[in-house]
């Protein structure tokens, strides 16, 4: 799968708008960001449908993992042409094992997390945060958009020494 995918993820009161422009994105944040949030939606919407009332608009098909941390090898291998969400939460994200198996897939993969993946080969400009806009009013839609943690305006080459 090559080239960016713009995904747009929305109920009645939240929206989330956002591209993933490399095989694997990573998202940062403190608690009360909406990380976890957007993943249960996208669990959501990929267990009942539309019928959950999530509207999901991308170009490919987007899952989030949930088996259990011994199926993860058996599970990749039925992805295909995917962008695959992964919470902190499974152990096997950080180790060298599931690096190797992801680089020889066609699918791209997020990973929301605190603590940085040392396994894996990702760019610094795929590292964003969740950044929060519009009212808190009900009824009003709250509008969440990625941002980019590193930006040109960082010394870059001192965070990485």
């Amino acid at each position: 799968m090559k080239g960016s995918h713009h995904i747009i993820l929305e109920t009645k009161h939240l929206k989330y708008e956002f591209d993933i422009k490399r095989n694997i994105t990573i998202i940062l944040g403190d608690s009360a960001t909406g990380k976890t949030t957007m993943m249960g939606l996208l669990r959501e919407r990929g267990l009942r449908g539309e019928s959950s009332g999530v509207k999901l608009q991308s170009d490919v098909p987007c899952e989030v993992y949930a088996g259990n941390e011994d199926q993860w090898q058996m599970l990749l291998n039925s992805y295909r042409q995917s962008i695959l969400f992964f919470d902190e939460g499974y152990s096997f994200i950080y180790k060298k094992e599931f690096a190797s198996a992801i680089a020889d897939t066609d699918n791209y993969y997020v990973f929301i997390t605190r603590k940085p993946i040392k396994c894996l080969p990702y760019s610094i400009n795929e590292i964003y945060g969740i950044r929060t806009t519009g009212k808190y009013h009900f009824p009003e839609q709250i509008y969440h958009e990625f941002y980019p943690v590193y930006t040109e305006d960082d010394d870059i080459p001192s965070r990485i020494i």
